[in-house]
């Protein structure tokens, strides 16, 4: 009895406590770019007061820029907690705002150097450089890619990854939305989903061949959660909120049966049951209407 107990423990932290654990991003952790730029406002509000609207114009163009490379770093770091760490087969954004946010330190660091100092131009690109080096060394421009779980070489593989993608961008998509929630145990619902579908993943890429068992679950299943769970967060506070969540509550609650179903059926080798239960769902998510 006593590892009976343990062991329902111990499925209880993975699935629940797990679940609903979410990186956090340092909370100082780029802070440090809205106070560094603080002497240029000084400066531009000085050159203000003494009536120099030429170096008034500097300093303040200067600051907007060194301001918005600090918010687009800032906004970087969270997103990249909160999505890239989490990204085993998605692949990540072309362009990242942790990226912006550097390439916008060394155009506001060579703009300074040269209108606010009026240094020359090669100066001002050097000036740029370093700023640049040196945002890369703390913040880091371009991110590490997530490893590969199998080998791309042959077409088949590169099809099976594809999927496994598209599929994982779904569920990141669900988190997203989750976050924007504030119902605790709706957010700790759609947070084991997530974590049940990732597992379903992990055994797709550890068998390829169940791929075309699980199609339609990649396909049209994890596509209407994707859809509803976005529809409830952008709708819910300003509807009827006890029916809504309620409906809500119940379409989680099937999910939830049919994401462990899923798993299991691809353990074992009958889909006739889960299609069936895939189609069932699908006619709820659309008789609540919120999709």
């Amino acid at each position: 009895m006593v590892s009976s107990g343990a062991g329902r423990l111990g499925e209880l932290l993975r699935e629940g406590v797990v679940a609903r654990e979410t990186p956090r991003a340092p909370r100082l952790r780029g802070l440090l770019l809205f106070v560094l730029p603080l002497p240029l406002l000084f400066g531009a509000l000085i050159a203000l007061g003494a009536g120099r609207l030429e170096s008034f114009l500097a300093d303040a163009s200067g600051f907007a820029l060194f301001m918005a490379a600090a918010y687009l770093t800032r906004r970087g770091i969270r997103e990249a907690h909160l999505r890239d760490r989490r990204r085993r087969f998605a692949r990540l954004p072309r362009v990242r705002l942790q990226t912006l946010g550097g390439l916008l330190v060394a155009l506001a660091t060579g703009w300074c150097v040269l209108v606010s100092l009026g240094q020359g131009a090669g100066l001002a690109l050097a000036f740029a450089a370093v700023a640049l080096l040196g945002f890369h060394l703390s913040y880091g421009l371009l991110p590490e890619a997530p490893e590969q779980p199998f080998d791309l070489s042959d077409a088949r593989a590169r099809k099976v990854a594809a999927a496994l993608a598209e599929a994982e961008q779904k569920l990141i998509e669900v988190e997203t939305a989750a976050a924007r929630i504030a119902n605790p145990e709706l957010k700790a619902r759609l947070g084991r989903i997530a974590l049940k579908g990732r597992r379903i993943l992990e055994q797709i890429a550890e068998r390829p061949t169940d791929l075309f068992r699980a199609r339609k679950f990649l396909n049209v299943y994890l596509d209407g959660v994707r859809q509803v769970t976005d529809g409830y967060a952008r709708t819910h506070r300003q509807a009827d909120v006890l029916a809504l969540e309620e409906n809500f509550r119940g379409v989680l609650v099937t999910v939830e049966e049919v994401f462990d179903e899923q798993h299991q059926r691809l353990l074992d080798s009958d889909l006739m049951d889960l299609d069936v239960r895939i189609e069932v769902l699908k006619q709820q998510l659309e008789r609540e209407g919120l999709s």
